[in-house]
């Protein structure tokens, strides 16, 4: 039963959704809370709740790390220097986009995360976004 309208034409929100028929037949309002329906319906928290909390906060704490394994590493490193090959490059240059491949080099080494280690910049950086992408839609189909 929808909730009932009010003189100004707008829902009452006050009206109960469920109605509980007396024993006489009659019908008369019941207002449950969220708290007494799931009370009513599911029983009070208890072992087997307790288990299923655990281990569905296990789930996605496993997942959390997974996500933060990407963040940070797959970070693109910011500083990089010219090695002197070719005299093109300049450090001036806004992105390594626009010299010439190894003509420059990143600061701490290709180590430093995914990004520099597979050289997932300039046209390759789609990967990182599509790697991540297929990650997510995996957790949400299911583990």
């Amino acid at each position: 039963m929808p909730p009932a309208i009010s003189d100004s034409g707008k829902y009452d929100i006050a009206s109960p959704f469920i109605i509980k028929a007396s024993e006489d037949g009659d019908k008369c309002n019941e207002k449950m809370g969220i708290d007494e329906m799931l009370t009513r319906y599911c029983g009070e928290f208890g072992p087997w709740q307790l288990k299923h909390f655990v281990l569905t906060c296990l789930a996605w704490a496993l997942e959390g790390l997974h996500t933060m394994v990407m963040i940070f590493g797959d970070r693109e490193p910011r500083a990089w220097r010219c090695t002197g090959t070719d005299p093109g490059c300049s450090s001036i240059s806004r992105s390594v986009c626009d010299l010439v491949p190894g003509s420059w080099e990143w600061i701490g080494g290709s180590d430093a995360s995914t990004v520099s280690e597979w050289g997932l910049i300039c046209g390759e950086k789609y990967k990182v976004g599509f790697v991540q992408s297929a990650f997510f839609a995996g957790c949400a189909v299911g583990k």
